[in-house]
């Protein structure tokens, strides 16, 4: 009998003692309810985003023509500027043939001033660490990803490509971006042997100024590398 007690005892006991153990398997969360939380997370941030998407769909969607047509203005010291051409030359859509802008065939000294734009600011770019210059570029490709369909309708409305066609173009220009984003390892130079007790030291410096014509048809891809 007081065998039959010690073991009616310690089956009680393991009995109790499993339960602890157990419980947290009671309390795991079963994949339905963790996908019910992650819609209501993606839900909520989707409701927090939409003033921004609101912003940035304010562009031509579609071949209409568009009533008052802006002019293009230069871009100097970080700001866009109204030319004083006397020249313009008119950007249609290819697909209506409708006005989309006016572009300046630009001054002699709105020439001479985006150059010395270009050199002022040479000056503080060219003593900005590559760490510096590559975050920099982070957030030059988050901008391109963030306006992507923007870009697309762009490229679309002046020179009459496909909007698939479009988005391709401004994915080329994304990589080139992407991939100056991991120079910096290139960035340092290098040292080669070229001979006994002899090497050869290379250094990369910014240049300087410099300007680039780019063709109509892939100024999104050669516009990121240039």
């Amino acid at each position: 009998m007081a065998a039959r007690h010690a073991l009616r005892s310690i089956a009680t006991l393991a009995t109790r003692s499993s339960v602890p153990r157990a419980a947290p398997l009671l309390r795991m969360s079963n994949p339905y309810s963790a996908s019910k939380t992650a819609i209501r997370r993606l839900h909520a941030t989707q409701q927090q985003l939409k003033p921004a998407v609101a912003a940035a769909q304010s562009y031509p969607t579609s071949h209409e023509r568009i009533q008052s047509p802006e002019d293009t203005p230069n871009f100097l010291d970080n700001q866009f500027v109204a030319s004083k051409a006397t020249t313009w030359l008119d950007l249609k859509d290819p697909a209506t043939n409708n006005l989309v802008t006016r572009v300046p065939q630009s001054t002699d000294a709105e020439l001479t001033a985006a150059v010395d734009s270009a050199e002022k600011a040479f000056k503080s770019w060219k003593n900005t660490s590559l760490l510096a210059r590559q975050q920099i570029m982070f957030k030059y490709t988050h901008l391109i990803r963030e306006n992507w369909d923007r870009l697309a309708a762009s490229i679309t409305l002046e020179q009459g490509k496909t909007f698939a066609d479009a988005k391709g173009d401004v994915l080329r220009g994304l990589q080139v971006a992407e991939t100056a984003c991991g120079i910096t390892t290139q960035m340092t130079g290098e040292v080669l042997e070229v001979a006994k007790d002899m090497e050869t030291r290379s250094y990369r410096e910014p240049l300087g100024v410099v300007a680039a014509i780019c063709p109509f048809s892939e100024y999104s891809f050669v516009d990121g590398r240039d």
